[in-house]
């Protein structure tokens, strides 16, 4: 039976022994190695193999001896598959999060690890989503083919339906109705087609069909998409404050080397952020319904539904969905012949979208500031406001809602006698109008 130095000699030379060659060709001491950062002692134990260093100690050490990370992790064949997860979950949590930097920090920090098929996938996955908040839709496409092309979608639909719903969002974003609807029942049919069961996933993609059923005036179909979605949202309790400790403890254990440890508590961290996002979904699945009953005409069911998603907002906290449900309270306000109590919402309401930094919902607020100044006579508010939510759909190039809004003010000013400006409006909502 080989002793410990012909075990050494078949696998190769340990991560210690290493260390200590590298060292040793340089002249350095124990001592000189640690430095300031690390000790002596730990570089002893660490050449003995009775401790493990964290990849940020490693890299100190590889710094310090002119190595590279890799030269030092002979013995550890699945180190690199561990780092792919640990980044890719931390890039993950990053995006429950909206932290777009940190994103893009853990996505690059994965793919130098070079993994391929469907790891590589999830990070540009992840990329795409970071490209969509940077308003970056060409990349997204080109982000969503590349990833696609690199699995088989039988080896995750999930990942697969996620990446066509990068394709849908970046669509809609664009004004291209049509196209993100194919994209988003392509995410629809691979769910269940695969027999997805996850419900979060199933959620965001019927929300988002609805959303574009709602902007074609499929309505039946809108109400169809939301209805599942709002029924399985879950009702759960504010879990940030938990999700948050296990991703320092997640952070923790990967500085310390233990990578299992780490990924695992990510996981933790990642699903109580699942959990918390559902209520998102929830909210945005009950105003949906709002928006769709005011659109219909039926007023007395989008004031019932607007009420519903503002208690259930006010009940968790969440002040920008109340804030988007008290805009169609005030849109109902006004159909009902109360233009100053439409006033007075809609202008709390854009306060605090502004606040938010929610530009499409403030924009529609704007829309409703203007409608309520129009009825009371206030002509010039009416016309600031207006131009202000169509100022601000195009700097978000949100091309769908700049149309319905420019054909919303073009009627306005057609009842004025404004021939010419309502005119211009309606090229404007036609898309042959130059971007305002």
């Amino acid at each position: 039976m080989p002793g410990k130095h012909g075990n050494a000699a078949v696998n190769g030379p340990t991560l210690g022994e290493r260390v200590r060659s590298a060292r040793k060709a340089l002249g350095f001491s124990q001592a000189r190695l640690a430095g300031e950062e690390l000790t002596k002692g730990f570089i002893s134990q660490l050449e003995s193999g009775t401790v493990r260093p964290s990849i940020r100690s490693l890299q100190v050490i590889a710094a310090r001896l002119g190595k590279p990370l890799d030269y030092f992790l002979g013995d550890e064949p699945l180190a690199s598959g561990k780092r792919v997860a640990f980044h890719k979950l931390a890039a993950e949590s990053a995006a429950e999060r909206r932290d777009w930097r940190a994103v893009r920090d853990q996505v690059a920090l994965g793919l130098e690890q070079s993994p391929e098929g469907v790891d590589r996938a999830g990070l540009l996955h992840l990329l795409a989503r970071a490209e969509i908040a940077d308003k970056k839709f060409e990349h997204v496409f080109e982000l969503a083919d590349r990833a696609l092309a690199l699995f088989d979608v039988a080896a995750d639909p999930e990942l697969a339906a996620a990446l066509f719903m990068d394709r849908g969002f970046a669509y809609l974003e664009l004004g291209q109705l049509v196209a993100a609807t194919d994209a988003y029942e392509s995410a629809r049919d691979v769910v269940e087609r695969h027999e997805v069961v996850d419900t979060r996933l199933r959620s965001r993609i019927l929300i988002s069909l609805g959303t574009v059923y709602r902007r074609l005036g499929r309505t039946s179909k809108a109400i169809a998409a939301y209805e599942p979605a709002l029924a399985m949202a879950s009702r759960v309790s504010e879990l940030e404050v938990a999700a948050r400790g296990f991703m320092g403890m997640a952070a923790t254990h990967y500085d310390s080397g233990e990578l299992d440890s780490a990924i695992a508590n990510y996981r933790r961290a990642l699903e109580l952020f699942r959990r918390i996002a559902d209520i998102d979904f929830e909210l945005n699945a009950l105003q949906s319904i709002a928006t769709v009953q005011f659109e219909s005409g039926e007023m007395s069911e989008a004031k019932a539904s607007a009420h519903r998603a503002m208690s259930r907002a006010v009940e968790v906290g969440n002040v920008r969905w109340a804030a988007v449900a008290e805009v169609i309270l005030a849109r109902v306000a006004l159909r009902e012949g109360y233009a100053d109590e439409a006033l007075r919402m809609a202008s709390h309401a854009e306060k605090l979208l502004d606040e938010a930094g929610d530009r499409i919902q403030q924009a529609d607020a704007q829309g409703a500031l203007g409608a309520a100044n129009e009825a009371l006579g206030h002509h010039s508010a009416a016309d600031a406001a207006y131009r202000r939510s169509l100022e601000i759909y195009s700097d978000v190039n949100d091309v769908a809602d700049r149309s319905d809004m420019a054909a919303e003010y073009a009627r306005v000013l057609r009842a004025r006698g404004q021939l010419e400006e309502a005119f211009a409006m309606l090229e404007l909502a036609q898309g042959t109008a130059a971007k305002h």
